[in-house]
């Protein structure tokens, strides 16, 4: 298919957890696995929601009582224990937020790049990647691993970026959390702010150089307008971004 629409971005880069899946079931269910097996209390998925998005170890330690030991050796004995969990029932659960496929599908054919950068460990990413969209051309996935620090940090970003062939200012990073926010910003790059995940709609919306959508498909506006979409809409940055 003909490109029909000029974008005014080039690219488009996702978050995973909160952005393009749901994972908040299997992912609390392995933390709450690796909590008993030391006798530990355990969470809530709506709590556990709280607990996500600076990469498994930190959710580890944030699943922790407050008043229990987090010493290096048994936060990474509890971590890796977790992951053992996670690894084997990563995809019983979780599935893709409704109209995320559609996204996809307009930027396949819109011939748009699109890629993943996450928190979450790379082989658990791209096994949901390969499992949940097998048939959407994602041009890389790159997860926590000893190659990149996390987010925050942009470096994975700006690896990402220029893997695709497109520089910062022609780029959007769509994400649910601070964190994204705050790598989208330390990369230079658009930051489009999913209130589907689980970020704090709040401390989501406090973000006055951010866009903030409801719908998945309103990051196509995004993509073809940047920040005149609020003008072109007729809606106000303050509105809750759902037509």
């Amino acid at each position: 298919m003909k490109q029909v629409y000029k974008h005014r971005y080039k690219a488009m880069i996702f978050d995973l957890d909160g952005t393009l899946a749901d994972t908040i079931e299997d992912l609390i269910d392995a933390v709450n696995k690796a909590l008993t097996d030391h006798q530990l209390p355990t969470h809530s998925y709506e709590e556990g929601r709280k607990l996500i998005g600076r990469g498994v170890r930190n959710l580890m330690i944030r699943a922790l009582p407050a008043d229990h030991p987090k010493d290096d050796a048994f936060v990474d004995d509890i971590t890796d224990l977790m992951m053992s969990y996670y690894n084997r029932q990563c995809v019983n659960h979780t599935e893709a937020y409704p109209g995320i496929e559609d996204l996809l599908r307009y930027l396949t054919y819109q011939k748009i790049p699109f890629a993943v950068v996450t928190n979450k460990p790379d082989d658990a990413a791209k096994y949901i990647i390969e499992k949940l969209f097998f048939h959407w051309p994602f041009k890389i996935i790159v997860g926590q691993s000893d190659c990149f620090p996390r987010k925050p940090d942009p470096t994975a970003l700006f690896y990402v970026m220029e893997q695709l062939g497109v520089e910062p200012k022609d780029c959007i990073y769509v994400g649910d959390s601070s964190v994204d926010y705050q790598t989208a910003k330390n990369a230079g790059v658009l930051p489009v702010l999913s209130l589907w995940g689980y970020g704090d709609e709040k401390v989501l919306k406090s973000f006055d150089d951010a866009i903030w959508i409801k719908n998945p498909l309103r990051a196509i506006d995004a993509l073809k307008y940047g920040w005149d979409m609020y003008d072109i809409f007729h809606e106000n940055k303050e509105d809750e971004f759902e037509r």
